[in-house]
């Protein structure tokens, strides 16, 4: 605490649902609030906030959803060891794939270097003085001359590629399909940096433009995410959360759950269907599928004011269109909190009025399974013509594409009644 008695956090910490923190009977208490990854609370105490999905299943639910990682302005010294932290290693190679992918689409950053050469085939400008003394030897046929090439080769490009060599070759368990994928694909783009040669000193770590101590120009400014996860990528193999002074400095990168599970169901369903031959179409509430939550539809009460307030939405995470595209065949909501029985009442009756709004007769309310709890669809109850669901979908299945089918039939069959 300050001297006045505050939380010393991070400004961005404070302005992100990052962390619910509350002091009890004299104790600090931080709860996670659905982010995963290390997350800073000061130039002093970080936090490493574990997912309960294993990495490889969590690397495919961002690949899937094309969610992104969440970077954190933050920049914080930690001491370096010995040991080593592989937990992050398939999340910062898929990070970096999704951002290096857009650098190759976008073009190499490209600077011009100041070459001096000694040649009989002189291009550029002449240098006076070393020829001079090039003579001065006894050697004629030969001038001294200066030029400027459009190159790669720049700390960016070397960063770049170093760490998608490195991150090749730490990946582990190469037999399991989607780190052998994964290995693949940073191959694939470690080709698109040829000419720009592999950096085993690693100077590149402390350039300007690197760091971010330097803008990069405005067209190329989709190098920053990929830098940011590289460095990160590259330091982050040695971490320990002690502060320290000569201690490297890298940002922090977190994943938000809660934006990764909802994004995944829908894609999930979207796959699906569309593997399935649906005439439904899967739309996302908080944008197309979003309406005005209230309406002056009934004469009921129309002798009595209107109360004024700003118009607002009912916004579910997803809605199942029938193939006009405007009846409603079920809405879901996505919640990323684990449950014993059933969904906490706010969100059972957060979609009983979506139910009302979309005018549909069935709503699901969409949960990830605790370990040994049963997944797949269950019947909540009924409240008046609306039926309320829950599916719990297993985030940890050793065979996701398995459970990911089984979440598309359940809907299926839901919707096709």
């Amino acid at each position: 605490m300050d001297d006045s008695g505050s939380l010393m956090l991070n400004p961005e910490i404070s302005k992100k649902d990052f962390l619910t923190v509350t002091f009890r009977g004299g104790k600090l208490r931080l709860q996670a609030r659905g982010f995963i990854g290390l997350i800073p609370l000061n130039e002093k105490v970080a936090i490493f906030v574990e997912p309960r999905v294993p990495v490889a299943n969590l690397t495919r639910m961002a690949g899937i959803s094309g969610s992104n990682s969440l970077p954190l302005p933050v920049i914080r010294a930690y001491e370096t060891g010995e040991a080593k932290e592989n937990r992050l290693l398939d999340l910062y190679s898929a990070a970096l794939i999704h951002h290096v992918e857009r650098v190759v689409e976008g073009g190499l950053f490209r600077e011009y270097h100041r070459y001096e050469v000694e040649s009989s085939f002189p291009s550029g400008r002449l240098l006076i003085g070393q020829t001079s003394r090039l003579h001065g030897r006894g050697v004629t046929h030969k001038v001294w001359s200066s030029h400027f090439e459009r190159s790669a080769n720049n700390a960016a490009n070397r960063c770049l590629k170093y760490a998608l060599w490195r991150l090749a070759q730490q990946s582990q368990s190469a037999s399991v399909p989607s780190v052998k994928r994964a290995r693949q694909q940073l191959n694939r783009l470690y080709g698109a940096f040829e000419g720009v040669p592999l950096d085993h000193s690693l100077r590149f770590l402390d350039d300007a433009f690197v760091t971010g101590r330097r803008d990069l120009p405005p067209l190329r400014a989709y190098y920053r995410d990929a830098l940011d996860v590289a460095r990160a990528a590259l330091l982050q193999r040695k971490i320990f959360l002690d502060r320290s002074e000569r201690g490297v400095k890298l940002p922090s990168i977190v994943f938000d759950m809660n934006d990764l599970f909802e994004r995944y169901v829908r894609r999930t369903l979207e796959m699906y269907g569309a593997g399935a031959g649906w005439s439904n179409i899967v739309a996302d509430g908080n944008t197309v599928g979003k309406r005005v939550l209230f309406t002056n539809h009934r004469s009921v009460g129309s002798q009595v004011k209107k109360l004024d307030f700003p118009e607002s939405f009912a916004t579910p995470d997803i809605v199942i269109l029938r193939e006009n595209g405007q009846d409603v065949a079920c809405v879901l909501d996505v919640k990323n909190k684990l449950v014993k029985r059933r969904s906490d009442r706010d969100g059972e009756d957060q979609v009983i009025a979506y139910a009302l709004r979309y005018a549909t007769d069935r709503v699901v309310l969409v949960h990830p399974a605790q370990a040994n709890q049963q997944p797949g669809l269950f019947k909540v109850g009924d409240v008046g013509e609306v039926s309320l669901f829950q599916y719990r979908i297993n985030l940890a299945a050793a065979d996701p594409e398995e459970e990911e089918r089984k979440l598309g039939e359940a809907v299926a069959k839901l919707i096709a009644v």
